[in-house]
């Protein structure tokens, strides 16, 4: 499975619903993900992607399509990150 689709499943599995909902899907208003679940689903993609996703980086996010942005980004300064903390 790709980012995307391991994303969706993810976020399928959290509210609770098929995977089968459109990347516009707000994740709030159209999927049901409350201020709870957003916990259990970031839990959820840091497990999955080996990462760390900032609380203030949720603000961001509103569409499936957000998440998947922000989780791109932050997978692809993961390395970055794991450098810095190396040399100290």
């Amino acid at each position: 499975m790709n980012m995307e689709q391991i994303l969706k499943t993810l976020v399928a599995k959290i509210a609770e619903t098929t995977p089968n909902f459109a990347a516009t899907a707000n994740l709030r208003d159209d999927l049901k993900i409350d201020s709870v679940r957003v916990f259990e689903l970031v839990f959820e993609i840091e497990q999955a992607f080996q990462l760390k996703f900032p609380e203030e980086r949720y603000a961001e996010v509103e569409t499936f399509a957000d998440l998947l942005r922000v989780v791109r980004s932050l997978q692809s300064l993961e390395p970055l990150q794991s450098a810095e903390a190396a040399t100290g």
